[in-house]
């Protein structure tokens, strides 16, 4: 059964509780063994765990993982250090701070994401997604698509196909950014049905919807600032590129 994905509901939760399903020790439970990439990713780790359902959000759709701590019992505490999804399954990958575990299947387990990460991720994917709104909100720029984002905090960048006119420079494309931040304008999502199958939507004020399954920040006004870095045109390749910085990232 697929892993709940709690923070669907609230970017703000950093605490909760959950059930353990399943722990893999990679030095001993080959899991998936006969999946490569899975067992690939599972060996970067000693441990990780499954539950039943999860704050924290698995690295994907260009934002980073969050981590954090899940607790067991006073005595056992596991460091998150990594999160992943696999056919619909979270795994959180880390270690436990003592040897001598008692996490077994079926115990609860407290779940504590770590503020600061979480809210700088989502600081930045939002931030991304201003710059999609602004860009395919402008009939004139109707021929430019969202190819792919990178929501990291070191090196963010929202990749489009189509070139954004030469008269439009850093200066007065960071003036529009500006514009919405300084607005407040709130960050909405919903779920549409889409061929049978739930979907996740974001959409920033009134401006286009973007089916995205990341954490998000409640309104513009909570992104610091947007700082426009470059914008780079590929004619060869018929690429726009730009790159930029929230600035301002404390809570």
């Amino acid at each position: 059964m697929a892993t709940k994905l709690c923070y669907f509901d609230n970017t703000y939760q950093f605490e909760g509780q959950a059930t353990l399903e399943k722990l893999i020790d990679t030095s001993n439970d080959q899991e998936g063994c006969s999946d490569e990439v899975l067992a690939k990713t599972l060996s970067k780790h000693p441990f990780a765990v499954i539950l039943d359902q999860t704050l924290f959000y698995p690295q994907g759709g260009g934002q980073p993982t969050d981590v954090g701590t899940i607790r067991f019992d006073a005595d056992t505490e596991f460091a998150v250090r990594h999160v992943f999804m696999h056919k619909g399954l979270v795994y959180h990958q880390g270690d436990f701070a003592k040897l001598g575990h008692k996490a077994v299947p079926g115990c609860v387990a407290r779940l504590f994401v770590d503020k600061d990460t979480r809210l700088q991720n989502a600081r930045c994917h939002s931030g991304g997604h201003v710059i999609f709104s602004i860009i395919r909100d402008n009939k004139e720029w109707s021929h430019m698509n969202e190819k792919k984002g990178h929501h990291f905090a070191d090196g963010a960048y929202v990749e489009f196909q189509g070139i954004l006119p030469e008269l439009e420079s850093v200066e007065s494309f960071q003036q529009k950014v500006d514009s919405v931040v300084n607005q407040h304008v709130p960050v909405k999502s919903f779920t549409r049905e889409v061929d049978g199958a739930p979907l996740r939507y974001i959409q920033v004020g009134e401006y286009l919807q973007n089916a995205c399954g990341g954490t998000h920040v409640r309104n513009t006004g909570e992104l610091g600032r947007i700082c426009i870095k470059k914008i780079a045109r590929r004619n060869g390749q018929n690429i726009t590129k730009i790159s930029y910085k929230i600035e301002n990232l404390g809570s």
